[in-house]
C-alpha cells in the first residue's frame, strides 16, 4: 500500500522530481508507518523514481520517458533472447520440467496476485538456466525500471491468456531446441509489456 501511494505521488506529478520524501510527513500524509515506508523507497528506488541519498534521503527522480522505455525493451529484447537460447543448450530435462511448473503456477494464479510478480519469477528462472548470473543481473536491473509501472497494474484475463500461451511455447522451443521459435516467441512476450507500459503513462497523464 505504502509503495502504491508514494509511486501515485510520483507518476501523477504531486511529488514533482527533486523533492525530498521524508519519512516522517508520509507517515502523516499517508497514514503507513515508517517501517513499510522505508521498504517501498527501496523498491522505488530500484525502479530508477526514486534515489535514497546517504545522510539525505529520498530523493525524486524524473520518470523514465516512453522513448527511453522502448529503448530498454529493445536492449531487454536482445539481452534476454540470447540469455534464453543459452538456457536452451545448458539446462537438463529435470530444470526445464522445474521451469514448467513454474509456468503451470502461473496459469493457476488468482486474481489476488500481482501477474507481474509471477510473470518476472517465470523469467527470472529462465534466463539462470543460462548459467551467466552476470548477465542475469544486467536483465533484473532492466526490469527494475519497469517495475514502477507493471507491479500493480491489475492485468486483464486476455493478457494472462497470452502470456501463458507464450510461456508454454517457449518452453516446448526449449525442449525442442528451436532457437527461432524461441527467440520470436519470447521477443513477442517482452513486447507486450512495452504496450502495457504505455498504457500505464497514458494513464497517468490523464
Amino acid at each position: 500500500m505504502a509503495y502504491e501511494m508514494i509511486r501515485d505521488m510520483i507518476m501523477s506529478g504531486r511529488a514533482l522530481p527533486g523533492t525530498r520524501l521524508i519519512l516522517t510527513d508520509l507517515e502523516q500524509q499517508l497514514g503507513v508507518g515508517r517501517g513499510p515506508i522505508r521498504d517501498a523507497l527501496l523498491l522505488l528506488d530500484k525502479s530508477g523514481l526514486v534515489q535514497n541519498i546517504p545522510y539525505k534521503g529520498a530523493i525524486v527522480m524524473l520518470p523514465p520517458g516512453y522513448r527511453e522505455m522502448e529503448l530498454i525493451y529493445q536492449q531487454r529484447c536482445e539481452l534476454e533472447a540470447a540469455l534464453a537460447e543459452e538456457a536452451m543448450r545448458q539446462a537438463t530435462p529435470q530444470e526445464l520440467d522445474a521451469l514448467e511448473q513454474t509456468a503451470k503456477e502461473m496459469e493457476a494464479a488468482g486474481e489476488e496476485t500481482y501477474f507481474f510478480h509471477v510473470d518476472r519469477e517465470f523469467h527470472h528462472r529462465l534466463y539462470q538456466l543460462s548459467r551467466m548470473p552476470h548477465l542475469v543481473s544486467v536483465v533484473e536491473h532492466l526490469m527494475d525500471f519497469v517495475q514502477a509501472f507493471l507491479t500493480l497494474r491489475a492485468y486483464s484475463a486476455e493478457h494472462k491468456e497470452l502470456f501463458n500461451q507464450q510461456h508454454a511455447t517457449i518452453i516446448a522451443a526449449l525442449r525442442n531446441k528451436d532457437a527461432g521459435l524461441l527467440r520470436t516467441t519470447l521477443q513477442e512476450n517482452i513486447m507486450v509489456g512495452l504496450e502495457l507500459v504505455r498504457e500505464e503513462m497514458q494513464r497517468f497523464r490523464r
